[in-house]
């Protein structure tokens, strides 16, 4: 993207519209960890209680159990540590100043240098999120998308980016939630199966 003052309205829109996807994805984290930091200590909560019915297919669950309350306990630190929601609302401040900027009447010089200005003080977002605004607006919402006059269509490497990265992440939180149920569902169907 150079410095055509022509631009400067798309690039504007572009960047505001790519923050809004990285405070979405800031906030869906914050909110997979704070469930899953409560859905793991639901978890050795119901080990403990019910420890003399799992201890008859888990041998080591005392071991287990304690391994369990270490991970939730170092997995709520780690979690706060990556401070989603700061993260979240500083793309948030960021698109609301961008948004504020776009309805001003300057000239289109001054626009640009208030654009760098604004992107001087906020952190930057990552080529994934800008992925992810290419592919969502031009095939999914079926819109067109350019900077100037050259438009802007989703890459070979964008598409595989983005089918890669959904499906990996898609797929970790439904392991995540899943194994614990797994855990606690086999010793039910081990012995429903032997009756």
């Amino acid at each position: 993207m150079g410095a055509n003052l022509s631009n400067v309205d798309d690039r504007i829109w572009i960047t505001s519209r790519v923050r809004m996807i990285a405070e979405r994805k800031a906030i869906r984290n914050q909110n997979v960890s704070y469930l899953s930091v409560t859905y793991y200590s639901l978890f050795t909560v119901i080990l403990s209680i019910f420890s003399k019915f799992y201890l008859q297919t888990y041998s080591w669950l005392e071991e287990i159990n304690l391994s369990a309350s270490v991970v939730v306990l170092v997995a709520s630190l780690v979690a706060g540590g990556f401070r989603f929601e700061t993260r979240a609302n500083i793309f948030r401040e960021c698109y609301l100043k961008l948004q504020k900027l776009q309805g001003k009447d300057i000239n289109e010089s001054e626009r640009l240098s208030q654009y760098l200005e604004i992107l001087e003080i906020y952190p930057n977002h990552s080529d994934n999120d800008y992925y992810d605004l290419i592919v969502n607006h031009t095939y999914f919402e079926g819109k067109k998308l350019s900077i100037g006059e050259y438009p802007l269509v989703p890459t070979r490497f964008m598409w595989i980016s983005y089918v890669f990265r959904h499906v990996l992440y898609y797929v970790f939180v439904v392991l995540l939630f899943a194994i614990p149920l797994m855990f606690l569902g086999l010793p039910l169907v081990s012995g429903w199966a032997c009756t």
